[in-house]
């Protein structure tokens, strides 16, 4: 007998071999087209039910396995109170032009709040919500949660925040525990919500933005705590990263993985091969299809061709999931998200 959605995913994740990859391009703002609203309606999670509404077309029409419920990076920052721009056309974001976080002082600002009340996080759990009652034991469900130090940069702005890690990291350090504990509750929200796993963005841990021994200090025990919470609550621990040169190693400290999503290899090895060989075996890896160059501007051969090539590399001994290496970009054409599903069924059966 044939394997549900949810079975595959779950029996990948946890290092198993399904009868079949499971599939699921990062299809989260793209959606926005089945659910009858523009991209602004949507980001603004005003309207949860259609927000699901229009998912569950996304879904049934790529045939995917499941959803990750990533809205934008600003789903938290605008909780904690950070002003949120919203464009008609493109993904939302803070406004660098007058920053919630202006100086050293205002790191103090971070308050805890109710993730279950508070913002668009609330938003995000009554899609939760929504999904685990229309397709909750046949897809996989998985949260998503933005980490605290890029959640926090974000309301300071890139530069003045790598800086004040150097020259304040005091008062950085402040927020991050406020933010950690938040966080890790917005987690646990998640899981009681519906989802089957949680995903937490890291995506400083990487070497093309902080070094390893930066990123350990300010994240590493804080992204333990959020990821022990997931755990805890019964919930699967994915990761997502698609920095370039990942640290694994760290991730797998402090964050226990059963998954990660990613873009590119960890930093200690040098082609997917080598990525396969030394991390393949004991972290589940989904993606890695470049969503840009191949998910959105390739034509159906190409599409294949890349399904095909990461088939042949990790589809061996289980413990894979095919997406995009990042978000299915929102402007994409859905149809590729289709193709990207039927190549995977076509190279992934065991």
């Amino acid at each position: 007998m044939a394997m549900s959605m949810l079975e595959r995913v779950a029996t990948a994740a946890t290092m198993g071999t399904p009868d079949v990859v499971p599939c699921a391009p990062l299809v989260c703002g793209a959606a926005h087209r089945f659910s009858g609203q523009t991209y602004e309606e949507w980001s603004r999670c005003e309207d949860p039910e259609a927000m699901v509404a229009g998912g569950l077309a996304a879904i049934e029409y790529a045939d995917m396995c499941g959803i990750v419920l990533l809205v934008d990076l600003t789903v938290e920052a605008g909780a904690f109170g950070c002003e949120t721009i919203f464009p008609v056309m493109d993904t939302a974001h803070p406004n660098y032009d007058d920053p919630f976080i202006k100086g050293p002082g205002d790191y103090a600002k971070v308050k805890k709040i109710n993730p279950r009340e508070t913002g668009r996080m609330k938003g995000v759990l009554d899609q939760i919500a929504g999904y685990s009652k229309a397709i909750g034991e046949t897809h996989a469900i998985v949260g998503f949660v933005y980490g605290s130090l890029g959640t926090l940069s974000m309301m300071r702005g890139p530069e003045a925040f790598f800086m004040d890690l150097v020259e304040h990291p005091d008062e950085v350090m402040g927020a991050l525990e406020i933010m950690d504990d938040v966080l890790a509750e917005y987690a646990v929200a998640q899981k009681e919500a519906g989802a089957h796993a949680v995903c937490y963005d890291n995506l400083y841990a990487s070497e093309s933005i902080l070094s390893k021994p930066l990123w350990r200090k300010f994240e590493g025990k804080g992204m333990l705590k959020v990821c022990d919470a997931i755990a805890d609550s019964g919930a699967l621990v994915v990761h997502h990263n698609c920095g370039n040169g990942i640290y694994f190693d760290e991730l797998e400290k402090y964050g226990h993985p059963h998954a990660v999503s990613h873009a590119y290899v960890a930093d200690d090895v040098d082609s997917w091969e080598e990525h396969k060989k030394k991390w393949g075996s004991k972290i589940c890896t989904i993606g890695w299809m470049p969503p840009g160059p191949v998910a959105m501007l390739g034509n159906e051969e190409e599409i294949e061709e890349e399904v095909k090539a990461e088939m042949e590399i990790f589809k061996p001994g289980g413990g894979f999931i095919q997406s995009t290496g990042c978000e299915f970009p929102p402007n994409a054409p859905l149809k590729h998200a289709k193709m990207i599903v039927d190549a995977a069924k076509k190279y992934g059966v065991y």
